[in-house]
């Protein structure tokens, strides 16, 4: 019956041990990175899903008129407040469960003067509420482009 450490000399194993230790270095260095390449994927999966709620938001924004002082315009509004509200509060919680600096580069504020938005109702201090989202999106979306540094 052959065998295969037949014949092996000393140089043999060493370069063997050697062979090893080295596949082992090259997997103990790369598998950390794949992990945290697939966990950027993953969780970019989820800010892109939070981005186009808050672009609904952006497009659903109630348009200002003549009758945007009206009753029916004003519950229309104050809606729209209570989701945008509520959109910047359940994406900052999400963020800032998956990485503490995505929370709180979400609620930066920029030293920027403040916008008047024309278009959009008056009621309700549906204007304020839509340059909020505006800004939150800002954030957001640079959050994902540097998705690396926040997850």
């Amino acid at each position: 019956m052959w065998k295969i450490t037949e014949g092996a000399r000393a140089i043999d194993w060493a370069i063997l041990v050697v062979d090893f230790l080295v596949l082992a270095v090259i997997v103990w260095l790369d598998a950390p990175e794949r992990f945290h390449k697939h966990t950027v994927r993953r969780r970019l999966r989820v800010v892109y899903g939070m981005l186009a709620q808050g672009q609904k938001l952006h497009q659903s924004a109630p348009p200002s008129g003549p009758l945007s002082n009206s009753g029916g315009d004003s519950d229309i509004a104050t809606a729209w407040v209570t989701a945008v509200d509520h959109w910047i509060k359940q994406t900052h919680q999400t963020l800032a469960k998956h990485s503490v600096a995505a929370g709180m580069a979400f609620d930066a504020r920029r030293v920027a003067p403040d916008l008047h938005w024309g278009t959009v109702s008056r009621s309700s201090n549906a204007m304020a509420w839509y340059g909020e989202l505006l800004h939150r999106l800002s954030n957001l979306q640079n959050i994902m482009e540097k998705a690396d540094v926040y997850f």
